[in-house]
């Protein structure tokens, strides 16, 4: 399996994969998927989910030129995309996200979608849609372990009509729009523009990033990565977490 698959559907910017044995796997549009490597995505659904129409490649080498700090963390991860998720599945999963860690998060995700969700084939779930979600209770989600999470979360449900007011905001507007929710703030808003709408002006500042804007950046801010800000800090945020922790 090649590293850059793992980065991609392990490293935080999706909840919906499980590495298997010999392959990843993930409920989403109502089927089970399986992959092993790149050359497996071959799906109408899974190409526009991984992005594959998009060029890359061109991007790449624009924010290569940029430094050496983009250049280092480029020939890292050089397959490094962002994937279009469903809108309520990164809504939800970024609320969860916050003041946790990748494993945790994942372990709630799966319960939710045990729990809530359909089962498409034996032991594999989809994660549940607001639908299902509707009449969950705070207390219902704290025994979910969601914690301090839950009460973001029922908001959340209950608003879910926002979501469909985004693709037709400007980003700004679009931010504040998420933000109207309860618990959502600018790095969890950002989140959900990016992975859930494919924003690339978005620019979540997590304390991985901001560590990276700080020691690297020093008195820089998101105009200088120009049209790509999204691309830029997603290679940059895998580059620090794999600098940081190996």
């Amino acid at each position: 399996m090649q590293d850059n698959l793992e980065i991609i559907l392990c490293g935080g910017q999706t909840f919906s994969w499980t590495k298997e044995e010999d392959c990843y796997s993930a409920v989403l549009n109502g089927k089970v998927w399986r992959i092993k490597e790149f050359s497996d995505i071959k799906d109408e659904y899974l190409k526009n989910y991984f992005d594959l129409d998009f060029d890359y490649v061109s991007v790449r080498e624009e924010l290569k030129a940029k430094d050496e700090y983009l250049k280092e963390a480029i020939e890292q991860f050089p397959s490094l995309r962002i994937l279009k998720q469903e809108p309520f599945i990164a809504m939800i999963s970024f609320i969860l996200s916050q003041n946790n860690n990748i494993k945790r998060i994942k372990l709630i995700y799966d319960k939710l979608s045990k729990n809530y969700g359909t089962e498409i084939e034996e032991g594999y779930y989809s994660f549940p849609t607001a639908s299902q979600l509707k009449d969950v209770s705070v207390e219902d989600f704290n025994a979910m372990g969601t914690g301090f999470r839950s009460r973001y979360l029922v908001d959340a449900i209950n608003k879910v009509e926002i979501l469909d007011e985004i693709p037709t905001l400007l980003y700004e507007e679009a931010k504040e729009r998420l933000m109207s929710i309860v618990g959502i703030g600018p790095k969890v808003a950002d989140c959900i523009l990016l992975f859930g709408f494919h924003r690339l002006e978005a620019f979540p500042l997590d304390v991985w990033m901001k560590k990276v804007m700080n020691t690297y950046y020093k008195g820089k801010d998101v105009s200088y990565f120009g049209s790509y800000p999204a691309l830029a800090q997603q290679y940059l945020f895998s580059w620090i977490r794999e600098k940081e922790t190996n």
